[in-house]
């Protein structure tokens, strides 16, 4: 597979069946003994992506006049010697893109590849990467952080690495759950008027957790009076101002119900606003008609608004390059390397000392991390507009 991007990425090119042999972009490529895997969702799909970066690939990529050269790893489980897998193609995909995009003849990003999925690179793959993406999973993550002296390691999905953070040179890209909980009472806040009445909704036969502790220590912080209810109904009636409920509850069919029961209020005239974390945006048998008729507020660590200009272009190149439409794994990949990247070409060494005073915007992804610089704590706020559209709220 062809990893090279005419303004000056660059990985490595790997032989699949039906492809070219391989041939090395540049002879400093990396060491001998890296873990440099091909990666494909089927072979149709690889043989696409390959000739799409062929063409823009210059014919003497050694003639180039490059001055400096970043490395980055990026450590996914592609795999590569089963049923490939395309979600972590896609991310890196995306991640190729973003590495373009900060490339030139002055400035060169070089992505070194590994499969998890066939073992863990050694301290020596990586002693020349700046940027450690991955790996994923919390288990492989700790057994990487010995292998990585040093250097800082981006976990890139799995909320539960966050634990990390505290003792290792771990970085949790994502925000986790408790940002949003934090986020969605923020929020509550600054919308709540004196005569409203605040509702924590949850099934009486359920255990407090997490969710619900965060949730009730939040708001007891901010003052705001509130009570635990498991209907929604019995506030249909009496209500002076408006009803904000709170999702608190961990049951899937329990909030299936609830907004269900929510929206045939308001359609009835009431005034009710729902307020919840993304898990509402996960339950399979809830239609998105019942949260926008709920008035809806949702705060979410990925959300890519489809009528955003940035994420038009991006989905435009990527249908170019790649002939296939880029989900939310490609858009992930995108966003850290464009975050991360540029932090790592102007200090290679000291970058990590810059997180906590460098925001993003990415296209499904923002970036605010705390004073540690290891645990980002930027959410989306989604409004589920009475229009079936959904409008960020900054």
């Amino acid at each position: 597979m062809v990893m090279l991007f005419h303004t000056g990425a660059q990985a490595q090119w790997f032989l699949f069946p039906g492809g070219r042999e391989r041939q090395d972009s540049a002879s400093h490529a990396g060491p001998a003994d890296s873990t440099f895997v091909a990666v494909a969702a089927d072979s149709t799909r690889l043989a696409a992506v390959q000739d799409s970066l062929l063409s823009i690939v210059p014919a003497d990529t050694t003639a180039v006049p490059y001055w400096t050269v970043t490395r980055l790893a990026l450590i996914l489980p592609f795999k590569s010697s089963d049923t490939p897998n395309s979600n972590f193609l896609d991310f890196y995909c995306g991640a190729l893109l973003a590495a373009s995009e900060h490339s030139s003849e002055e400035h060169r990003l070089q992505i070194d590849v590994f499969d998890s999925s066939l073992g863990l690179p050694s301290a020596s793959d990586i002693a020349e990467c700046s940027l450690i993406v991955g790996p994923v999973s919390l288990e492989e993550m700790d057994y990487m952080i010995p292998r990585a002296p040093g250097k800082y390691l981006v976990s890139p999905l799995d909320p539960k690495v966050a634990r990390l953070t505290e003792h290792f040179n771990v970085i949790q890209a994502p925000a986790g759950w408790e940002a949003q909980v934090d986020a969605l009472v923020s929020w509550l806040a600054e919308d709540l008027l004196a005569e409203d009445k605040v509702v924590l909704l949850k099934n009486e036969a359920e255990a407090d957790g997490e969710v619900v502790s965060r949730l009730a220590w939040q708001l007891g912080e901010r003052g705001i009076e509130y009570v635990i209810s498991s209907s929604a109904a019995s506030f249909e009636e009496g209500a002076q101002g408006n009803c904000r409920f709170v999702m608190a509850s961990e049951n899937d069919e329990f909030c299936s119900a609830a907004i269900r029961e929510i929206a045939l209020m308001n359609l009835k005239g009431g005034n009710n606003i729902v307020y919840s974390t993304s898990r509402l945006r996960g339950i399979a048998d809830l239609e998105a008609e019942s949260l926008h008729a709920a008035s809806a507020r949702i705060t979410a660590s990925y959300y890519a608004d489809p009528y955003d200009e940035r994420v038009r272009s991006f989905t435009q190149t990527y249908r170019k390059l790649f002939k296939g439409e880029p989900g939310r794994w490609a858009l992930q990949g995108y966003d850290l390397l464009n975050y991360f990247a540029p932090l790592v070409q102007q200090d290679p060494d000291l970058w990590p000392a810059e997180l906590p005073f460098t925001a993003g915007i990415g296209l499904q992804t923002d970036f605010r991390f705390d004073y540690t610089g290891k645990t980002n704590t930027a959410v989306r706020r989604l409004k589920y507009n009475a229009d079936n559209t959904i409008s960020i709220i900054r």
